[in-house]
């Protein structure tokens, strides 16, 4: 099933709010991440790459997106990296999304490989990811709006879906019919 698919669902069913996992989340294609971003933005950047020479290329957001107006958070955790890590850069920047739960991993970097003469390869960093506001996505990674951590992986996945929900909750008015249990 395609977002789009999913999304017209979940609406129809009457759904006021959208939580967005992307913890544990290593990324994907470009393409595909700026299909999924623009669901969820009118119009603006998505992200930019600048590469070692300076040179500029910028991702627009493309026209067509369906959930442009439901209130959403989005959960991100030290796993989420690359393209999970531009899609929360760009609803970040564009404060459409309140990012909930831990730093990003850190990967922003555009690499290409050389392959060597003895069969072996090396990655070269040609270029780097920013988000909307440019944010060096490389080696920071992104803070979430609401920090919620604990020693225990389980534990802190638990906080951080009681913690969206509850932000839904601010943001909608509307009390979550559903409880969490540990």
């Amino acid at each position: 099933d395609t977002f789009q698919e999913i999304f017209s669902e979940v609406a129809d069913a009457g759904a006021k709010g959208l939580i967005l996992d992307v913890r544990d989340n290593g990324g994907g294609l470009l393409d595909a991440t700026v299909d999924l971003v623009s669901q969820f933005l009118e119009d603006g950047l998505v992200l930019y790459v600048e590469d070692g020479k300076g040179n500029r290329n910028e991702w627009q957001v493309r026209q067509g997106g369906i959930a442009k107006d439901i209130p959403m958070v989005v959960l991100a955790n030290e796993s989420s990296a690359s393209a999970s890590e531009i899609l929360v850069g760009a609803l970040q920047d564009h404060n459409r999304a309140k990012v909930i739960g831990t730093t990003t991993f850190g990967k922003g970097s555009v690499n290409i490989l050389r392959p060597l003469s003895n069969e072996g390869g090396l990655y070269v960093t040609i270029a780097h990811w920013y988000t909307p506001l440019g944010r060096l996505i490389q080696t920071n990674g992104l803070k979430p709006d609401i920090e919620v951590l604990d020693r225990d992986r389980k534990e802190a996945d638990i906080k951080q879906l009681q913690k969206a929900i509850e932000e839904l909750e601010r943001m909608t008015g509307i009390e979550a019919s559903a409880t969490l249990s540990q």
